[in-house]
């Protein structure tokens, strides 16, 4: 209620501010288990990622910083927002994020773990392709290209869903994991426009 509530007021703002473009919006299945993953250039990428993105109620993982001011937090919560502190393996945002795709629902990442300017990498975590492979969901990779000045064109251009189903059931070690997430993440890089 909260989550539909705010995105509806959210969206007609964000729209008021910049000029979106979505590419490929029928390329995200309307039900089952997905993780959608993108670059995260600025603050504001989970909202439009929310309001432009798809019609499906996104879970997003945010850092656990923001979960610092008691208010705050209540909307973050209210806003499906998972906790997770970064730098260590939290096993409990593990954990949540498996129960919401184990329940068909959508997960959101951002795999270099923290915003990056856009031209620059950082290397995806691992946690992308361990929660895709236990999980048995599809990654739908995004592209957002943005300087998010007022009334500048926001591109939003998502990628064909990938499987990672010739892993299921497997024993994967980690830096095989890590391979995995970088490379969904350069496909998301790619769907970015220059």
């Amino acid at each position: 209620m909260v989550y539909t509530f705010v995105r509806f007021i959210v969206n007609v703002c964000i729209s008021c501010i910049y000029k979106f473009e979505v590419q490929h919006k029928e390329r995200i299945p309307h039900s089952g288990a997905i993780i959608i993953c993108s670059n995260h250039i600025h603050w504001i990428d989970p909202i439009v990622i929310a309001c432009k993105g798809t019609k499906r109620t996104i879970h997003f993982l945010g850092k656990a910083e923001l979960f610092k001011n008691k208010a705050f937090a209540w909307l973050l919560k209210h806003l499906n927002v998972i906790s997770i502190k970064r730098g260590q393996s939290d096993i409990g945002a593990i954990k949540n994020s498996l129960t919401v795709l184990k329940e068909n629902h959508t997960l959101g990442i951002f795999p270099e773990g923290t915003r990056v300017k856009e031209g620059e990498e950082k290397k995806a975590e691992a946690g992308l392709a361990m929660l895709a492979i236990k999980s048995k969901a599809l990654v739908i990779p995004i592209g957002i290209s943005a300087n998010y000045k007022i009334g500048s064109k926001v591109t939003v251009n998502i990628g064909e869903p990938i499987s990672l189903e010739s892993y299921y059931g497997k024993k994967v070690p980690k830096e095989k994991m890590e391979e995995i997430s970088e490379d969904i993440m350069n496909q998301v890089r790619k769907l970015v426009s220059r």
